[in-house]
């Protein structure tokens, strides 16, 4: 029986797009022309995924933009561009809201200590969960078996009692694989669709 629904964040409850935010920031570099200016520049491996882990921090990540972009802005101003382009999918957020009145509803999300919480706090209809499995706090991030038996472990949760919704095929397949149920979003609609028949039939 599903007694725990699990919501992925990013492209799930909160859509955004990374070239308006990888257009901003090239409108700052000093070093590097507008039409040159790449993914690479703002999202910079291996510390992006460090900083999602919790093995970097904020402002450690940073400094390292600033080398790799050339930007000159301050601290500030590099999270304002960080967290500015993104809109709720108010469909799954109405839709996750109904859920937490019969399920408990938590949130299991790859992200980083810049966008959560301060996302909760800039969009306050997200308050709906009962507790949150974040990679940056757990040291892993999906698609690794880890960061799912450490959330599952945080909050004392049956994976046969779960139902997880994410984007990427890859951590539902994981999740699959641990024991639990899960559905691909795609759309909104589609996603409310398959959820439904599933808890329908527990």
């Amino acid at each position: 029986m599903i007694r725990n629904v699990l919501f992925d964040i990013g492209k799930v409850l909160l859509s955004f797009e990374r070239e308006p935010t990888l257009r901003e920031f090239a409108r700052y570099s000093a070093t590097i022309d507008e039409r040159d200016f790449e993914f690479g520049n703002v999202f910079v491996s291996p510390y992006w995924e460090q900083m999602e882990l919790g093995r970097l921090s904020p402002r450690e990540y940073y400094e390292h933009f600033r080398k790799a972009s050339g930007c000159r802005i301050s601290f500030r101003h590099f999270v304002l561009i960080w967290t500015n382009h993104f809109t709720p999918t108010h469909e799954m957020v109405a839709y996750g809201r109904l859920l937490s009145g019969r399920y408990r509803v938590f949130f299991f999300s790859n992200t980083d200590p810049i966008h959560i919480p301060p996302l909760f706090e800039r969009f306050p209809s997200l308050l709906f969960f009962e507790g949150h499995a974040l990679s940056w706090e757990l040291g892993a991030r999906k698609p690794a078996p880890e960061f799912f038996r450490r959330g599952l472990a945080k909050f004392s949760l049956t994976p046969a009692e779960c139902l997880f919704v994410d984007d990427s095929p890859e951590n539902t397949r994981m999740a699959r694989g641990l024991g639990m149920q899960a559905v691909d979003f795609r759309t909104a609609a589609q996603a409310i669709a398959e959820l439904d028949a599933i808890l329908a039939k527990n």
